[in-house]
């Protein structure tokens, strides 16, 4: 009766072991399908750690803070060929004053249309090691960075923490589409 007891409770482990896979981790898969982008291969990430997050009213503040830079800064340049009276580069900074106005204005329209949201997180950063594993190559991120979305949209990867938040905007519903990007 003991040998039955031990062979029928091994042939039930091994019964549930076969039958409970591990679930994927979504935060692997949205990493592996960014950094794979389409190619055949795996990604394997070892450690994810998140560092921080930013809410819509903290990456408006810095998009607006970045355009308000570039006006000043296109502004400046074009003083200073009017001075020099050089028409053509004064004028190439004027269309550039013209489009940044527009990219600010925008902004301001985006951020009315998400006045309700302005508190929620628009993405989290985190720092992950990994590897990705193709056909011919194979690349090891250590303490690598990405930005993700909620919604699990990977909107940057970098090696540099300090380079995160170049592509912030991204995580703004419509900011592209403002720019006239895709």
């Amino acid at each position: 009766m003991k040998i039955i007891a031990k062979v029928l409770s091994v042939s039930l482990l091994c019964i549930f072991a076969a039958g409970c896979k591990p679930k994927a981790d979504p935060l692997q898969e949205v990493l592996g399908a960014y950094i794979l982008r389409g190619q055949e291969g795996t990604f394997r990430l070892y450690r994810i750690e998140k560092i921080d997050s930013t809410s819509f009213r903290t990456e408006f503040e810095r998009r607006q803070n970045v355009f308000d830079l570039k006006l000043r800064e296109e502004t400046r340049l074009y003083d200073d060929y009017v001075r020099q009276n050089k028409p053509k580069n004064a004028e190439r900074h004027w269309e550039a004053i013209q489009r940044t106005h527009e990219v600010i204005k925008g902004l301001d329209s985006l951020r009315a249309v998400l006045a309700g949201r302005m508190d929620e997180i628009a993405y989290y950063d985190y720092v992950f090691s990994g590897r990705s594993d193709t056909d011919n190559t194979y690349t090891e991120f250590t303490d690598a960075y990405a930005s993700i979305t909620p919604a699990l949209e990977v909107i940057a990867l970098t090696a540099e923490r300090k380079d995160l938040h170049k592509a912030g905007g991204r995580a703004i519903p419509g900011y592209l589409q403002m720019l006239g990007e895709e």
